[in-house]
């Protein structure tokens, strides 16, 4: 049996790959901010899911459910994350310290708390849930885009800097998903939170190192990186 910390358990990728560890016999410890949400889960999915009420931006509360956890996770899915848009017409600040506080630090505060154990264990996986908007900045997303590259930058540094460690990183690269946090957009190649989870799991199992997709949205990221800078300011405004 794999016993899984999941973030953003409550919704989305996140509720859907608990969902699928636990009905193939895994352990989840599945942490989110809404309380009523995880309840409901856990009521449903039973004793294979612990739930933790837990704000991923609040450090000392990431560090006190460390603390409560009934066992060490093999692996530690760091999900949780925020996606609001930016103001063509105004500069937030806010945005960006929000976003990144979510979905950098939002991720790096388990790291912190859970690496030490996985070192002294001699293994142990991080998960992170980057997007392909790390790869080129997009409208209205600059504080997305850059915090989901600075997600997935870190965890490549990681993979080399602790390789003797015996830890593995995963970077997850989704294109559009149809979240909560998608707010109902309808977007190209947009897959759903099941089919999304199932992919990333499958990829984790394999022990792939980089999860992209889909496809088609991969072939598109990757020419529009080796575009230049000018050239893709023009296209994508």
């Amino acid at each position: 049996m794999t016993t899984y910390l999941i973030t953003g358990a409550s919704s989305g990728m996140g509720e859907q790959m608990s969902r699928l560890a636990v009905a193939r016999g895994d352990k989840v410890f599945g942490v989110a901010r809404r309380r009523e949400l995880l309840q409901a889960i856990a009521g449903e999915l039973g004793d294979n899911f612990a739930p933790f009420v837990c704000d991923v931006t609040d450090k000392t509360a990431v560090k006190q459910v460390c603390e409560r956890l009934p066992a060490l996770p093999d692996i530690a899915i760091l999900n949780a994350g925020a996606g609001d848009l930016d103001s063509r017409r105004e500069f937030n600040l806010g945005l960006h310290e929000w976003t990144f506080a979510v979905n950098y630090f939002g991720a790096l505060y388990w790291i912190g708390e859970l690496f030490p154990h996985f070192v002294e264990r001699g293994r142990g996986v991080f998960v992170g849930i980057a997007s392909m908007a790390a790869y080129r900045g997009l409208p209205e997303a600059a504080a997305y885009c850059a915090s989901k590259a600075a997600l997935s930058i870190a965890l490549e540094a990681m993979a080399v800097t602790y390789k003797q460690t015996g830890l593995r990183f995963v970077t997850v690269h989704p294109g559009f998903v149809d979240t909560p946090m998608a707010k109902g957009a309808n977007r190209p190649l947009q897959w759903s939170p099941p089919k999304a989870a199932a992919y990333i799991m499958r990829g984790i199992d394999r022990g792939s190192a980089n999860i992209e997709f889909p496809w088609p949205m991969r072939l598109l990221t990757g020419f529009a990186r080796l575009l230049p800078a000018g050239l893709y300011r023009r296209i994508v405004n």
